[in-house]
This record gives structure tokens, sequence and C-alpha cells, in this order.
């Protein structure tokens, strides 16, 4: 005999009732659709267990209602709204269909209304201040956590707006100048500068990073030392490293604290790295607060509610914190959408923002740059069917892309596998590829001491930039059309080119990413690489993935990073933020699903400088860009409430 929840007995005989495990049956392909994956569904599936052994009876609606959550939450909403009128029904309506269960919509939404209405005793929902899982706060579903992360968060900021503003004229004239600042540009820095908070914001190619190594030099100017720069991912990370240490060179007349600047100031790390964390927590907390004097942190969309709570925790109060980023772009993958609700024109935080709107990386004056933007603009403004009626985009099949500008492909709403592997194959051979990989298969790279020979140098930079040049881009990694397939797809055709033995996961002429930081080897998330044969040495060679480290690449042996690391041809959206490259594919979903919205199509649009091409069917297109990202969030009511006398 078993015992089951309230104490009931079932002879192991017995058949299986309908419960938590029918019920999660029915919904894991379209959790995994919506790309939550094992670890999010197994969240679920252990409240709605909890649940069930505190009395629940309803495991389908608390099902259902913790997915809706879910995704909204990894869409960058720190909560779900409850109302009538809000956004449940739409996620329950997509929920269901995407899972392909038969229900009565009307009557679930009823049951969920049930649940989340008055408290009840026995449930893993409560209100307000509970110590339960699930909380109902002002008609708002949170998990505990994410509200008392929110209220933390808020209250921290809050606090930095309430500071004094520092007079900075006299420093934004000496360095304006040089590099040349734009009116807005230099109003950026001003305000940077000025207090114990500053937010820029800005789209693709607008001049962050120009800004960034100026409020750099108006810090050093007012005395702050120790200025920390950091960023969500390694690659985000290593870029802010490059272009600002370039900048601070490339200055004509440098004076003394510009010149102490170049020699001393440190390079920018992952948030992760600066905070010390070791799997278990940070080692700079608010006992143990950061040796720094100000702090700036690039791609600041990309961080989520917890990461900028140890932020704010490990950061000392007198020591400014400015973030940099396009508040327009997706939100992190987890709760919380700090930049989009500081940048918010109707938020609390507006004196403390500067919005960059004059674009440098895609050139208005080249056709190609201008269809970006405009394209990118109609996303922006929920109009991205235009990409599709001809207006914005021409209208190509694989085989007559020109790969310039922006292009669109169309794939019929039931999809068609054969006609998305052939617009990636198209992409693929256009950005040379297959010539990336024969290069790759005949030249052995030799390397001493973990520097590549000079003789070979120029060859493998060659290589690398061959490379980077352009990414595949798809909104899941699971699906048909996601980037598990299509590399598995890309890397069977480079197996057919190749010279190797058998079948091995990684070929000379690939490029890889790093799924999980590595602090040992200095490797982080979202570190992308590639794969070469490598002479370290011994007088043979080995398949070996490099990487860029402190500014140059270093191999490194494929079996010690074989659990994180992947085939890097095709990234999701996501994972592609902080990326800059000539051309992107995105590749849509043979499905309309919850993930598809304005703030990813826009994010996919301008990674590129030249070129767009966009794959997909034109309900999904036409669906995806009327859906905003559920950036439902209470941190801006939270700080309003903070700061009222």
């Amino acid at each position: 005999m078993t015992l089951h929840p309230r104490g009931t007995l079932r002879s192991k005989f017995e058949p299986p009732r309908t419960g938590p495990d029918e019920v999660f049956r029915r919904l894991g392909a379209g959790a995994r659709k919506c790309d939550l994956g094992d670890e999010g569904l197994y969240l679920a599936e252990e409240l709605v267990r909890a649940d069930a052994w505190l009395g629940g009876n309803d495991p389908e609606a608390l099902a259902i209602l913790v997915l809706a959550l879910m995704i909204a939450q990894r869409q960058g909403s720190s909560h779900l709204p409850l109302g009538p009128k809000g956004p449940l029904k739409e996620i329950v309506r997509d929920i269901v269909r995407v899972s392909g269960i038969d229900v009565d919509q009307g009557r679930l939404l009823k049951k969920i209304a049930s649940l989340t209405g008055p408290p009840q005793f026995g449930s893993v929902i409560g209100i307000d201040e509970a110590r339960q899982p699930l909380i109902v706060d002002q008609g708002r579903l949170y998990t505990e956590r994410t509200r008392w992360l929110e209220k933390r968060v808020a209250a921290r900021l809050a606090e930095r707006l309430r500071g004094p503003v520092v007079d900075t004229s006299r420093v934004i004239a000496e360095i304006a100048a040089q590099p040349q600042l734009s009116a807005e540009q230099a109003r950026a820095v001003e305000l940077a500068l000025s207090g114990k908070l500053g937010v820029v914001t800005g789209g693709p190619g607008t001049g962050k990073t120009v800004v960034a190594g100026a409020i750099i030099r108006g810090f050093a100017r007012l005395g702050i030392a120790n200025i920390a720069l950091a960023a969500q991912t390694g690659k985000a990370a290593n870029r802010l490293t490059e272009v600002i240490g370039d900048q601070l060179a490339k200055l004509a007349d440098r004076s003394d604290l510009d010149r102490a600047l170049v020699a001393t100031l440190p390079a920018a790390q992952t948030l992760h790295r600066l905070l010390g964390y070791r799997g278990n927590g940070f080692a700079h907390h608010a006992q143990s607060p950061l040796p720094v004097g100000a702090l700036i942190i690039d791609e600041a969309s990309m961080v989520d509610l917890e990461l900028m709570d140890a932020v704010l925790d490990a950061l000392p109060a007198s020591a400014p914190l400015v973030l940099i980023g396009d508040a327009h772009q997706l939100p992190a993958i987890d709760a919380g959408q700090i930049l989009a609700d500081l940048a918010d024109h109707e938020g609390v935080a507006t004196s403390r923002v500067a919005f960059l709107e004059h674009s440098y990386r895609m050139d208005a004056d080249d056709p190609r740059g201008r269809a970006i933007l405009e394209a990118a603009a109609a996303v922006r403004n929920g109009s991205a069917q235009k990409l599709a009626d001809g207006k914005l985009a021409t209208s190509r099949t694989p085989g007559t892309l020109a790969f310039s500008g922006v292009e669109w492909v169309e794939i019929a709403p039931d999809g068609s596998r054969d006609l998305t592997l052939a617009v990636a194959e198209a992409f693929h051979h256009h950005f040379d590829g297959p010539k990336a990989q024969r290069t790759a298969d005949r030249v052995v790279f030799e390397f001493e001491d973990g520097q590549i020979k000079p003789a070979q140098a120029a060859e493998l930079e060659l290589l690398w930039r061959q490379l980077a040049r352009a990414r595949l881009l798809t909104v899941t990694r699971g699906q048909p059309t996601g980037s598990i397939a299509i590399n598995a797809f890309l890397h069977a055709r480079a197996l057919e080119r190749m010279t190797v033995v058998g079948r091995p996961d990684f070929v000379p002429g690939e490029p890889v990413m790093i799924t999980a930081n590595d602090y040992q080897r200095g490797l982080f998330n979202g570190d992308q690489g590639i794969v070469i044969r490598a002479d370290e040495g011994l007088g043979r060679h080995h398949f070996r993935a490099v990487f860029r480290v402190a500014g140059r690449l270093m191999p490194f042996a494929i079996e010690a990073l074989r659990d994180r690391l992947e085939l890097a041809w095709a990234l999701t959206v996501h994972k592609s933020q902080g990326s800059e490259v000539d051309a992107a594919c995105l590749v849509l979903p043979h499905e309309d699903l919850p993930l598809v919205t304005r703030e990813l199509l826009y994010t996919a649009i301008t990674r590129a400088r030249t070129s767009v091409v966009v794959a997909g069917s034109r309900a999904v297109l036409a669906a995806g860009g009327k859906r905003n990202a559920l950036r439902h969030s209470g941190l801006t009511d939270r700080m309003r409430a903070t700061l009222l006398p």
C-alpha cells in the first residue's frame, strides 16, 4: 500500500487516478515549446505536488497557472497580473494551444480565479507577507522570492535617487571635445557623473560604449578611483574592455589622468565574477562590500532582479552606479527588467536617464544600414508585418538571397523543414562557413606557452573574423527551427566535407559557445570561440577550442570543456544579446509561440550592421510583432511609494 495526499491509501495495483503525473504528461510538450526547459517544468511540478499534499484538488488549473507565471517571468516580468483584462487569459490560451490539450478555457479561468481568490487553508498560494511559494499581492501573482527581491531592489534604487546632484559642467567641458561627443552623448556623460545612479539607454550603435569611456575619464577627474566595469556575459565584458581600451589609447592629447587610466584601467568582468560567485553565493555583499569607487554595467537590459539585488547589496552607498544598455531589447531570461523600468518615461527615475537616439553602427547614408534601422523602428512601433508585405523587406527564396539590407523568406504556416534548412544553408555558404572549415581542416596552428606563433597569428585572426561575421538566430533551442536542430544540420554538412575520422561532436572551422561560467579558465557563459587543429609544442596536433581571453586567442582542450561547450552556428536571440555581426538570419518557429514578441524581433534585427534575413510565416511574424513581452513589474510603483514623503 502507498500513502497519498491527505492520508489516503491506495493499492499499487489500483489504476492511477488523474493527478499531477497525468497533468504534466499533457503539459510537458507545451512547456518545452515555450523553452521553459526541464528545470522549469520540474519547479512547476513540485509546486503542484506540494499543493496536492496540502489538500489541493485541481492540479490542472494550478499547473497551467504556474506555467503562465513562469512564461511571464521568462519574458522579464516580476509577476503575472490576475485581473480579467490582463494577460492571464491570453497566456492560458497559448499554453492550452501549444500543449494540444482539450479543455474548456472559460471554466479553466474560473478555476484559476478561485485558486487566487480569498486565501484558503492548505494551499501553496498565500497573500501579501505570507511565507508561501506563490504570493498574491494587489491582484498580482508572484513567487515569494521574486516579490521579496522586488521590494529590496526598489528600496535601494530609491535611496540612490535621493542622493545629491553634483555640478560636473567643468569636467564635461574638458572631456567632451576628445573624442568629439554629440550633444546627447555629452548630456549622458553629465547625467552619469552627477549622481549616485545614472542610466544611459539607446538603440544599436548609438555610441553607448563611447559614452562609457567618457564617463570613466569623468570619474577620474572627480577623484574617484577603482572604477569597475562589468557586463552580464563574458563576450560583452571582453568587448567593453577592448572598445574602451582602444578609445583611451587613441586620445590625441592625453592628460596625466588619461595616461594613468590607460595604465591602470582594469578589464571588465562578468557581474558574477566581479561579485565573487562560486556556486553557493557571492563573496561580496553588505558585510564584505566591493572595493570600488564606481561601477559601470554594460548591456544592463540583461540584468535580472536577483543579480541586481546582489549588485546593490555589495556596492558601497558612496559609489556611483551607471547602467548602460538598450531598454527596448529583450530583458533577462529570469524575472526582472530593471533597465526598462528605470527608462520608463512615466517612471520615477526619468531625471536620471539619458536617451541616445542617433545610430552610428547602421549608417543611415548606406541603403543597407538604413533598411535595418527602418525595419527595427517598424518592429518597435508594432508594424513587423511590413517586413513580409514588401514595404520594408525584399521577398526572396533561399536561392535568390542577396544578403544586403532586409530580406524576407516566406515559409508556409504548417512549416517546411526543408525550406528552413535551405535558408540556413544558403546563409552558411554565403558567409564562408564551408571556406572557413576547409581552411581550418588543412592548417595546423602552432602554439607556444598558450600563444599562437607570430608567423600564424594573422591567419588565425582572419579565420576568427571570418567565423564571427554572421550568425543564425532562433527563438528556441529545442524546436525543429531551434538552435540545436540547425546546429546539428550544419554539423552534419561539416562532417561530409571534413577529412576527420568518425563523427566527433566538434570539427575544425566550427564556431562554439560556452554555456556555463568556468572561472578557472577565464571562460564565461556566452563566450564564443572556434575549433582548430592545434600543435602545442608536442609535435602532434589535437582539436582545440580557441577563445579570446585577455585580448589574445588561447587554445583549450575540448574534453575539459565538453559539459559546457556547444555549437554556435545558430544561437537563440537571448544568447545573441551583446553581440554585433555583419549579418543575421532570424528563423521563426513554424507555429506562433508566446516567446515570439516585438522585443525579440527587435533584438534579433539590431544585431546586424548590413544584412538581416527573416524566415518564417507571415502569421507568426504578424502575431509576434503585435505581442509585447510580458513586462509586468511592480518596481516603479514600489520606488514611487518609497520616495513619497
